[in-house]
């Protein structure tokens, strides 16, 4: 299964998951709907590779293009990194524990 299909599963089965995302530098807070984590993976991945055609959710684009690193984003919930294995649920290996 591609990450397209993935994403796409997880966004059916996910229609009213909402995560709140808090900046630890500034306490700034973002309400997001939908998988963050993999749509965090998948824009710096496309942004890296210097490609267009991924279409960030417009919640999580304000979120990603703050101007503290969302890499370090906390899911005020749990209160772990939102891109750590308990809340995103995927072994990013060295992202973040």
């Amino acid at each position: 299964m591609g990450i397209r299909d993935r994403l796409k599963r997880l966004e059916e089965q996910s229609d009213f998951e909402r995560m709140t995302l808090v900046c630890p530098e500034c306490g700034e807070e973002f309400v997001v709907s939908g998988d963050a984590p993999m749509e965090y993976i998948v824009y710096e991945w496309s942004k890296g590779m210097g490609r267009e055609d991924h279409r960030t959710p417009e919640d999580m684009l304000c979120a990603f293009e703050h101007e503290h690193s969302a890499s370090a984003f906390v899911e005020k919930r749990s209160g772990l990194p939102f891109l750590s294995k308990p809340v995103s649920g995927m072994n990013l290996g060295g992202i973040n524990p």
